[in-house]
């Protein structure tokens, strides 16, 4: 059989068994049995069941549902950085951005200036020697007024030295510094690296007894409005325990479990008392 030259008035009943060579001026209201030979001019306004066999060569306007099952054919826009030749000498650490707080608790006893003669060296008397064992052998030549005896100053360059350590470190940081000694008391509350330097430059050495217990709670308040960000306790002591009498025994223990409670880290930090 042939197509009919012009359409006829009225469609008939059912459709021909073949479809005519060229498309219909508008479309059918179901879909025809039978492919067209050719594409149609526009895309349908559905993506299809099943994918093409050639991808096209734009993407389309939505994701598919479900991902391809082979990974694209080109790469990336941006490369993806290629690794070293050679491996670093020292491992990278991954750096955590979260802010981190430092209470530096510096230990200010006796025990650092006596030479273990068991002297106090309450305000570091200008004696070299004496019969009195409580003023004997504190302060020495060659070192600044403020600092007594060589060992403090080594405790002041080893703080100067963690602070600027920690203040190279790409993340927001910053500190407290507590001296503690018979008792403790807070030099500096939370400060840039810059105002914490200059704090440990001018700390003067008093002498004195240990106690950790205060010098961890004095830590602690200086800490306590930060509970958001990381925080750390940097306790630098000689490990004397030459504990004054009011303080109650298991009075360190329980000011570290304190701490502990409250999601605060405690670091102890030992310097050699001669």
């Amino acid at each position: 059989r042939q197509p009919t030259k012009a359409p006829t008035s009225r469609p008939s009943s059912s459709p021909s068994e073949k479809p005519t060579t060229s498309p219909s001026r508008k479309p059918t209201v179901k879909p025809t049995k039978y492919p067209t030979n050719k594409p149609s001019s526009s895309p349908s306004n559905r993506p299809t069941i099943s994918p093409t066999e050639d991808p096209t060569t734009k993407p389309s306007k939505a994701p598919t549902d479900q991902p391809t099952n082979a990974p694209t054919s080109k790469p990336t826009p941006t490369p993806t950085p290629p690794p070293t030749n050679i491996p670093t000498s020292e491992p990278t650490c991954s750096l955590d951005k979260e802010p981190v707080r430092v209470c530096l608790a510096i230990n200010m006893s006796g025990s650092l200036c006596n030479g273990r003669t068991g002297a106090l060296c309450i305000g570091c008397p200008q004696i070299i020697a004496s019969s009195d064992a409580e003023e004997s052998f504190c302060r020495d030549t060659g070192v600044s007024w403020s600092s007594c005896c060589n060992n403090f100053a080594n405790v002041k360059e080893l703080t100067t030295l963690l602070v600027n350590l920690l203040g190279d470190l790409p993340m927001e940081k910053s500190f407290s510094v507590v001296q503690f000694a018979s008792d403790a008391r807070v030099v500096s509350g939370m400060s840039s690296t810059t105002q914490t330097l200059a704090t440990i430059g001018q700390m003067a050495y008093s002498g004195g007894l240990d106690n950790h217990a205060s010098a961890i709670q004095m830590c602690q308040k200086t800490l306590s409005s930060s509970s958001n960000e990381k925080r750390v306790i940097v306790l630098i002591t000689d490990g004397e325990t030459g504990v004054p009498d009011y303080v109650p025994e298991g009075a360190t223990e329980a000011a570290a479990t304190s701490a502990k409670n409250d999601r605060i880290f405690i670091i102890p930090v030992l310097v050699s008392p001669d």
